[in-house]
């Protein structure tokens, strides 16, 4: 049976000489004596160290009260329940009456997150900020209606932005950051609720489901960028940039740009961060492991691809004299973000003189992509392999496959001679 009672300990006197009123909490015959911050003189005792001043009475008698009906659901005859599961217990329906901050919450999850893209999860939090125009707020306030609010809000902030581009004539983005925003605060919401419930012992602190009833926006479809293979043949064949003092070649992003474009195309849409880390080549083999999913793959997102031997004398060209990757990009720039940056500067004077839109580098992928599905006849789940995609629904199976990447890489081959014919000469 469980019980509570308040008392005073005689030989628990503090140097100020006064007592700590305790709740004692007996079950099973133990016993733990919970501190309250109710204190006592010797004054406001009896002789047998009891209670006898009616206010001190009330507040003991309400803690006692109150654990008792906090207590008063536990199944305490069919579970095996101990003494301080028991006081948990109690505290955690304590801590659910005091609220819990979702914004302090999430500014400590994030600070001590492993994750990748802290910035994304930061910036949605500044915008809930920005929306509640408070740097608090309790979880319980997130319901439906606030999800839907601030949606608007967010679309409404995005309007605003539109038209300011609008008129500086810059390119509008895609919607993909209402989306993106909402998406971190349901993670921020969910990791919460990790935190502070307990379903299996029926401790529940965040018992609200906002998100369950609340309908995700759609992303606006990814901007086509793939380019046709005539543009690519285009890219290819333009004239370098040369110094007009020694008529070398220039060190300018436009080369830069001219050359990672052809790189990323024919080793099957490489990132710009996987040129910039990879370190294995062996037999005209590049090994490297996707810098954008390995964290989030048992396989490391593992990638090999068999070089082209058009793009050999780009190998060579930019070869790390050091050996320890592939590419000496990383002498010249801090980070691979720093990398991407120049290249993407470099495509933009590409794009003006071949008339592309907004060229990008991405388009290597995307056009790498569609032309293997639309004029080479490579099917899509290769496409999709070949992109280092993961299948759900192979999941599982792909744990006991060794992949050896053949046929991903006589895919490619098909693409590289459909766009450069016989220069290939794989």
């Amino acid at each position: 049976m469980l019980t509570f009672k308040a008392e005073v300990l005689k030989s628990k006197q503090k140097s100020d000489g006064t007592y700590n009123v305790k709740i004692r909490m007996t079950y099973k015959r133990e016993v733990k004596r919970i501190p309250t911050n109710i204190f006592v003189r010797k004054d406001d005792l009896t002789k047998s160290f009891k209670l006898k001043k009616p206010q001190f009475i009330k507040e003991a008698d309400a803690l006692v009260r109150q654990y008792q009906e906090i207590c008063a659901t536990l199944p305490l005859e069919s579970s095996n329940y101990t003494l301080n599961d028991i006081w948990e217990y109690i505290q955690a329906a304590i801590q659910k009456d005091s609220s819990i901050d979702f914004i302090q919450f999430s500014q400590n999850w994030i600070n001590n997150t492993s994750l990748k893209g802290r910035a994304n999860y930061q910036t949605s939090l500044n915008n809930i900020i920005s929306y509640i125009g408070n740097d608090s707020l309790n979880i319980g306030q997130i319901s439906l209606k606030f999800l839907q609010g601030f949606t608007e809000y967010l679309y409404s902030k995005r309007a605003r932005h539109i038209e300011e581009l609008k008129k500086k004539g810059k390119r509008i983005p895609s919607n993909r950051m209402v989306p993106l925003y909402l998406g971190c605060i349901r993670h921020l919401f969910n990791e919460a609720r990790r935190q502070y419930n307990d379903y299996d012992r029926g401790i529940i602190l965040i018992p609200n489901s906002p998100f369950d009833n609340f309908k995700m926006p759609k992303q606006e479809a990814t901007r086509k960028r793939a380019l046709s293979p005539e543009v690519i043949k285009k890219i290819w064949d333009l004239p370098y940039i040369l110094n007009k003092t020694n008529g070398r070649e220039r060190v300018c992003p436009y080369n830069l740009a001219k050359d990672c474009f052809i790189l990323s195309f024919c080793l099957i849409g490489m990132n710009s961060a996987d040129l910039y880390n990879c370190s294995e080549l062996e037999d005209g083999v590049i090994t490297y492991y996707r810098t954008k999913t390995k964290d989030r793959r048992l396989d490391k997102a593992k990638m090999q691809v068999s070089i082209p031997p058009m793009v050999m004398p780009l190998i060579q060209k930019y070869r790390d004299f050091t050996g320890k990757r592939i590419f000496n990009f990383y002498h010249n720039y801090s980070t691979a973000n720093n990398f991407n940056r120049a290249i993407n500067a470099g495509l933009k004077e590409i794009g003006k003189l071949l008339n592309i839109d907004d060229l990008e580098y991405y388009a290597a992928r995307h056009s790498w992509a569609t032309i293997a599905i639309n004029k080479a006849g490579i099917d899509k789940y290769t496409v999709h392999s070949a992109l280092n995609h993961i299948d759900e629904s192979m999941k599982v199976t792909d744990i006991y496959i060794e992949r050896d990447f053949k046929i991903e890489n006589e895919a490619n081959r098909k693409v590289v001679e459909f766009v450069f014919g016989s220069r290939t000469a794989f």
